[in-house]
């Protein structure tokens, strides 16, 4: 897994150990990430999160939802959003497939049968209730999927084929059969949606590669072509925050990383908060307390003797099984 920095830093890409099984596991624990928050991400692969302990809050796109302990939670590819663990002890495992491992022919009769119906559905994601019949049906093959990637025993990829196929069945399944008209303005509301995802994109990579320098809000408009009230509007819609709290919260990010990563503590915190796009020191300073319930000092007074991933700044700090 890493970041794809030629396309954007927000775009997830995962280096898959065997190009004929595109599947992953990985446990995932929000606590140990910046804020207790795996960041604004997407990527090209299905995602379904199995909350062990815990509760979790899931973002995407305008939509927050939380999904409580034993609970899953399937995404859709190519959806925007963030997780939060809802009060400590948030524990999940996150199961990331390509839908390739089903579907190896884009242009076959079973992909257009079972995986456009899904891709081409409104709803982002779809909540897996432990209680519920359907639920406990995908769940069952959901734990028997990470139950085979994790012992690996002998045909492990075929079992896991077998259920991933049981699960996508049960899926479709249950998915109406009847094609709903879409009115007009429904049809503006799923463009409006489309279009403010694509935006919010595009100006959280402005954002990404222009951090270090001042940032003004009409800059980070201008970028996307819309007016700045708009702007507003659309960081508010998308993603809860308006641009200049989301550009606080990425420099200060932006800060611990560059402080986990110097060996040496021979910069001054004045030169950090430069470097990272604060033009006053003690603002930097009152900020990162704001955030970091420390100052930048006692962060990298900490980072010596604290576990580096438990410091980690980083949205994915998955561990990989």
């Amino acid at each position: 897994m890493n970041f794809n920095n030629t396309e954007s830093e927000y775009k997830e890409t995962y280096d898959h150990a065997n190009s004929d099984y595109p599947l992953a596991v990985y446990f995932v624990d929000p606590d140990e990430n910046f804020l207790s928050t795996v960041r604004w991400h997407w990527h090209e692969e299905i995602e379904i999160d199995i909350i062990r302990e815990g509760h979790a809050i899931y973002n995407l796109g305008d939509e927050e939802v939380v999904v409580r302990t034993s609970d899953a939670i399937f995404i859709k590819s190519n959806v925007f959003h963030s997780i939060k663990s809802m009060g400590p002890g948030c524990k999940i495992i996150s199961l990331i497939f390509s839908p390739s491992l089903l579907f190896p022919d884009s242009s076959t009769y079973t992909k257009s049968t079972y995986l456009d119906p899904i891709n081409s559905s409104n709803e982002k994601y779809m909540i897996f209730g432990h209680h519920d019949r359907i639920g406990k049906a995908l769940i069952s093959y959901l734990n028997d999927v990470l139950d085979y990637n994790l012992t690996r025993i002998f045909g492990y990829e075929l079992l896991t084929k077998s259920s991933l196929s049981l699960l996508w069945y049960t899926l479709i399944k249950e998915m109406p059969r009847t094609t709903v008209p879409v009115h007009k303005n429904e049809l503006r509301e799923l463009k409006s949606t489309s279009s403010d995802e694509e935006r919010i994109k595009d100006a959280l990579t402005f954002i990404s590669e222009n951090y270090f320098d001042p940032i003004t809000l009409e800059e980070i408009a201008d970028s996307i072509h819309i007016s700045k009230s708009e702007c507003c509007r659309l960081f508010k819609r998308s993603i809860g925050m308006s641009p200049f709290e989301y550009l606080k919260r990425y420099r200060i990010l932006k800060a611990c990383e560059i402080m986990l990563k110097k060996k040496r503590d021979d910069e001054s915190i004045s030169d950090l908060a430069s470097n990272v796009g604060f033009n006053n020191a003690s603002y930097f300073n009152k900020v990162f307390r704001e955030y970091m319930s420390c100052t930048p000092s006692e962060f990298k007074k900490q980072s010596k003797t604290e576990r580096r991933d438990k410091l980690s700044p980083f949205g994915m700090s998955f561990t990989h099984i």
